[in-house]
């Protein structure tokens, strides 16, 4: 499950039937995906051929090119990561931050093995134990972002079976978080907020959870806010399969 629980974000039923993965989520991760690889590629190359001179302070013996491509291409590379995790959070069905990184590694691979001067043994491409190193991490980031897609499509599919098959109990929310718009540049549309709920299960047992979740302006949390919660009848203290929705 991810960190911010959608069924917190706004009120009213959400559709649990039409939780796909539409082109429009996969073309936006795509673009994202070239834009990580082509910056981490210049961010490789550009600390390959700095490191080559030993990152010297001395003008003469700096690769102005190489420093000026790394810092440039940085930007590009922490922006792309971020729009990659914001795009792969809004359905678990996608790839997530596991496989972002492992792209930015294979770029980084690839950028250094430009860069770097072949070895003795082996003609172009080079190919020496930073490329191998990055290589082998990009690929196990790579294989676990597999994995971990598996677990929340598993997770996920359990939770919309659960919301179809079981009527919800009452919650109530004990504890809306930081409820405060206001930023520093004005007034704030949207905050990221830790909300904590109560309900009792099918034995009389009161539990308690605490979510974060994306709220906006116009339909802020309150204390004592009853909301729809669904649980696992057969072990209500698993919180993977718990699910929040906001009353519309």
């Amino acid at each position: 499950m991810s960190l911010i629980d959608p069924d917190v974000t706004a009120p009213g039923p959400r559709s649990w039937e039409t939780n796909a993965v539409t082109p429009a989520m996969v073309l936006r991760l795509v673009l994202w995906g070239v834009v990580l690889a082509g910056a981490a590629v210049v961010v490789g190359w550009g600390l390959t051929r700095g490191a080559a001179t030993g990152f010297s302070d001395a003008p003469g013996e700096q690769d102005e090119p190489a420093t000026a491509a790394t810092i440039i291409a940085s930007f590009p590379l922490l922006v792309a990561l971020g729009g990659w995790v914001a795009g792969a959070s809004r359905n678990p069905r996608l790839p997530g931050w596991a496989t972002a990184v492992g792209i930015a590694l294979l770029g980084a691979a690839t950028g250094h093995a430009v860069a770097a001067p072949p070895p003795r043994i082996l003609q172009e491409p080079a190919i020496d134990a930073v490329t191998v190193g990055l290589g082998v991490a990009a690929l196990a980031l790579l294989v676990l972002g597999a994995v971990f897609r598996r677990t929340r499509v598993r997770r996920d599919a359990a939770r919309r079976a659960l919301v179809r098959s079981t009527p919800p109990v009452t919650g109530t929310v004990t504890n809306p978080g930081n409820m405060e718009f206001d930023d520093d540049e004005g007034s704030a549309t949207w905050i990221v907020t830790g909300v904590s709920y109560a309900f009792r299960d099918a034995s009389g047992t009161e539990r308690y959870v605490t979510r974060t979740a994306t709220v906006h302006r116009d339909s802020p949390i309150v204390i004592g806010e009853e909301v729809d919660i669904w649980y696992d009848r057969q072990d209500p203290s698993n919180e993977d399969l718990l699910v929040i929705r906001r009353r519309g």
